[in-house]
């Protein structure tokens, strides 16, 4: 009987023994967790506060360079109106303020200014095809015998 009393015994120390095992796990958990858990909103907030101030530096950045490409818009509409006053005024002859005027207005960009653009500026201009054009007497983007060359 003595060894089942001792075996009682024994099991008995050992659920003791675990229970308080187990208590202080838990308790080392939660503060290891909790602990965690600040760190952790923490950094979410120093994350979301860096991500804000990246968001205005975008934000400035993107004026700042709307702002410097309405400056140079500017500054080149006035370099080609100065141009164009130049080539009317300074200009010998009717011919030569002709092609100087020419001259301009290829090279540059439609611009809003004081002249209005003249009619037969729009006379050349086509719509844009949707197709390819036809060769006279060639065969159509849908024949069978389109793009292929035979040889002689």
């Amino acid at each position: 009987m003595e060894a089942s009393e001792n075996l009682w015994i024994a099991a008995a120390i050992a659920l003791a023994v675990g229970i308080i095992v187990g208590v202080v796990l838990a308790r080392v958990s939660r503060r290891i967790s909790g602990g965690s858990s600040s760190s952790s909103q923490a950094q979410l907030e120093s994350l979301q506060l860096r991500f804000e101030e990246y968001q205005q530096e975008v934000a400035a950045h993107f004026k700042t360079t709307a702002n410097l490409a309405g400056r140079m818009n500017r500054s080149y509409q006035d370099i080609q109106e100065h141009l164009t006053h130049g080539a009317l005024e300074l200009a010998p002859d009717d011919m030569t303020r002709q092609r100087l005027l020419a001259a301009l207005d290829q090279d540059a960009p439609i611009a809003p200014s004081s002249r209005k653009p003249s009619e037969s500026a729009f006379d050349s201009l086509e719509p844009p095809r949707d197709y390819a054009p036809k060769d006279a007497g060639g065969p159509g983007t849908l024949s069978e015998d389109y793009g292929i060359k035979r040889k002689p």
